[in-house]
């Protein structure tokens, strides 16, 4: 675990990063994936009020939102990292919002997924690379992480 500012990077996790959008994937077996966001999109989104998740059957491509969620300051989509088929919801996300912020890499996921095409795991950034990708982004939103 990598902590730049406060903010957690997993080094384990699988990031999907467009511009300020940055969703985490845990890779559970070799075609399915956890989502959820980062503990940086958590503080930047704020204390999220409302968390709307995309029914489970769902089919998407990569970058289509799989949830969308509201905070005093934001709204917006969740956009998912990769194609596939959305297999389980987290529903306690949710009746609880504020999870997200609370746990983001925890009990705060929002969706699990069955990947369309595993090729697209591969151009999702990792290790080394998405810690400074990260800290990149950590330095020029001038963010420090922070729970609720």
């Amino acid at each position: 675990m990598v902590v730049e500012s406060n903010c957690e990077i997993p080094e384990n996790l699988l990031y999907y990063i467009d511009g300020k959008n940055t969703v985490w994937a845990k890779q559970e077996s070799s075609d399915t994936v956890l989502v959820g966001i980062t503990d940086i999109a958590q503080t930047m989104a704020g204390k999220v009020v409302k968390v709307r998740i995309k029914k489970k059957g769902t089919k998407l491509e990569k970058g289509k939102p799989v949830a969308t969620m509201e905070s005093g300051k934001w709204a917006g989509p969740v956009p998912a990292p990769v194609s596939g088929e959305i297999v389980d919801v987290n529903g306690e996300v949710e009746k609880s919002p504020v999870l997200v912020n609370r746990d983001p890499y925890g009990n705060g996921w929002l969706v699990r997924m069955k990947v369309a095409n595993p090729e697209e795991l591969k151009q999702l950034y990792t290790g080394a690379q998405a810690v400074q990708k990260l800290k990149e982004l950590v330095a020029s939103e001038k963010i420090s992480c922070k729970r609720l």
